[in-house]
């Protein structure tokens, strides 16, 4: 099944890694919640007249309708699991219901979940409406994808019996293929299917046709020095604390920004190690994904490969914006490849965006020819396909993470200008 992008409607939960302020460990925090309407009223109303489609907030655990958008209003009614409310607006955290016996009430959003249903059906509270797998507005195939909100399992069938075929964590996505009980099941990205329970995942409906972007970590296993566990002479590697924690803020944030992304979970270091192939061989194993990537994604537009860079001093990699420090930022464009001026031209109006907004964040563009390195970067794939450095060894995870924020907040602008 084909991946997709553009969110209508509805909420996203979005789970992002965070963490302290002070460089050191600063980097393994506890993992945050961040829920975010992304949606406005106007957009809840213009919603309801496409083709009869409405949201509907499905209550989760028994709670409470309130008069007000908050604890402190009065109790209206009490809601029990299982039953749908329309949403007919929004206020902070709180969803504003329709009631069935007429007038609203509010109820708070992290009790419930919510769906795109057809509107001209009637909404029996207390009765779950099904999910939506396919269907087709305004000649757009849209398709419903599950959200995953808190780490877990993905499993051989429907129910905790059955054994765990992967382990995945919050803020990534796969399509819903159907519904079974308590149970999704969804379409793996590397083919084949897998089943997730309903109480660990959101659900939202996605559309084809819009770009969208894909970010691989050739070097996946570049780390930090107050992290890195398996470092022999100037190599800081990690199985698990280590650059692929970037790509996934940075895709948690687009999505909050409506630019749906995935990220390649493939273990390029494993794969060479399988193959007794050396490290000069990484890009010939990441170009094998991408090349999938874009076989079963068509609609790929930008191609984000990220690194961290070597054993830079501190005061080079790093810059304070406003009291938070990041890790300074720096595009690789390889000459190798026939059309590279394109992808430097991309690489430097990001590099001029980033620091009008964040003074220094970006460290500018870097040419690099077949005889300083690889030479292409696997950047032929795209006029959109950039090898991004973020930071040094001598940075912290959470220095990387807040940049991966920043690029994602000047991309979204980026983005949303050329369309």
């Amino acid at each position: 099944m084909r991946l997709h992008n553009k969110l209508i409607g509805g909420t996203a939960i979005f789970v992002l890694l965070s963490g302290g302020a002070n460089a050191a460990y600063a980097s393994v925090q506890s993992v945050t919640t961040e829920k975010t309407i992304s949606t406005s009223v106007e957009q809840v109303e213009q919603s309801k007249s496409i083709s009869s489609k409405a949201t509907v907030a499905n209550i989760v655990d028994i709670t409470n309708l309130r008069k007000g958008p908050g604890l402190n209003f009065e109790i209206v009614a009490k809601a029990k699991a299982g039953e749908s409310y329309p949403i007919v607006g929004f206020k902070g955290e709180w969803y504003q219901l329709s009631l069935k016996s007429g007038g609203t009430a509010y109820v708070a959003n992290w009790v419930v979940k919510t769906d795109v249903i057809d509107s001209s059906q009637p909404v029996s509270n207390g009765e779950q409406k099904p999910d939506i797998i396919e269907e087709n507005i305004d000649n757009q195939v849209k398709k419903t994808i599950v959200n995953i909100v808190d780490n877990t399992n993905l499993r051989k069938g429907p129910g905790l019996e059955y054994e765990i075929v992967a382990k995945v964590k919050a803020g990534e996505w796969f399509p819903l293929v159907e519904s079974s009980g308590d149970w999704y099941q969804v379409s793996l990205q590397g083919g084949g299917i897998a089943y997730v329970a309903k109480w660990v995942v959101e659900t939202s409906v996605i559309s084809e046709g819009d770009s969208k972007v894909y970010i691989y970590h050739t070097h996946n296993r570049e780390s930090w020095k107050n992290v890195a566990r398996d470092t022999k002479g100037t190599s800081f590697d990690d199985r698990e604390w280590n650059i692929t924690l970037v790509g996934k803020q940075l895709a948690q944030q687009l999505y909050k920004k409506g630019i749906p992304s995935f990220v390649e979970e493939t273990d390029f270091a494993s794969k060479l190690s399988e193959q007794k192939l050396g490290y000069s061989q990484s890009y010939a194993e990441s170009r094998k994904a991408v090349n999938k990537a874009i076989q079963s994604n068509p609609s790929l537009s930008y191609f984000f490969d990220i690194h961290r860079d070597a054993d830079i001093p501190r005061d080079k990699t790093t810059v304070t914006v406003d009291g938070k420090t990041y890790a300074r930022i720096m595009f690789v464009i390889g000459d190798g490849n026939p059309a590279y001026k394109e992808n430097k031209k991309l690489a430097e109006a990001l590099h001029a965006m980033l620091n009008k907004k964040y003074p220094g964040i970006s460290r500018g563009v870097l040419l690099k020819s077949s005889h300083q390195g690889n030479g292409e970067y696997n950047q032929s794939v795209s006029n959109g396909s950039l090898l991004l450095e973020f930071g040094g060894i001598n940075n912290t995870l959470q220095e990387n993470l807040q940049s991966a924020e920043a690029f994602a907040d000047v991309f979204a602008e980026y983005y949303k200008s050329i369309k």
